[in-house]
């Protein structure tokens, strides 16, 4: 867990907070939440503490890969989880939710930046070496 965290990690501790915060809203929603037709329909699908619990295994994932070298479980479970969401709101338009589909885009389009992120390749450090006197080589 030496390995520090780099352009990658800071975007997984991004992700790793927006799904905790998703878990935590879930597992204890607010009566606001509750009269959402959105949530009503997720609660009909599964129960909102399995959606917790699904959003904070991701998020716990996101946590701990952002410091290890390799961290493609994370981005993995980040993007499916995002395009799973989506798709769970599409089923929620096709079932009469009114703005599902606004949901569907958004989800769509950050599972789309997880996939694009998890492409790129960590910056190698640039070490420059020194020479016994302290000088330039």
């Amino acid at each position: 867990m030496r390995h520090r965290v780099g352009i990658r990690g800071e975007f997984l501790l991004a992700l790793a907070l927006i799904d905790l915060v998703q878990c935590y809203r879930l597992s204890f929603p607010t009566a606001e939440t509750l009269a959402s037709t959105t949530t009503q329909f997720l609660a009909i699908v599964l129960p909102l503490p399995v959606w917790g619990a699904i959003w904070g295994v991701g998020g716990v994932l996101c946590l701990v890969q952002a410091f290890m070298a390799s961290d493609r479980f994370a981005f993995a479970a980040a993007s499916t989880l995002k395009v799973g969401w989506a798709l769970t709101h599409v089923a929620a338009w096709v079932w009469g939710v009114p703005q599902a589909w606004w949901s569907v885009a958004i989800w769509l389009v950050f599972a789309r930046v997880v996939h694009v992120i998890a492409k790129v390749p960590e910056r190698p450090e640039l070490v420059i070496p020194s020479t016994p006197t302290g000088g330039v080589p």
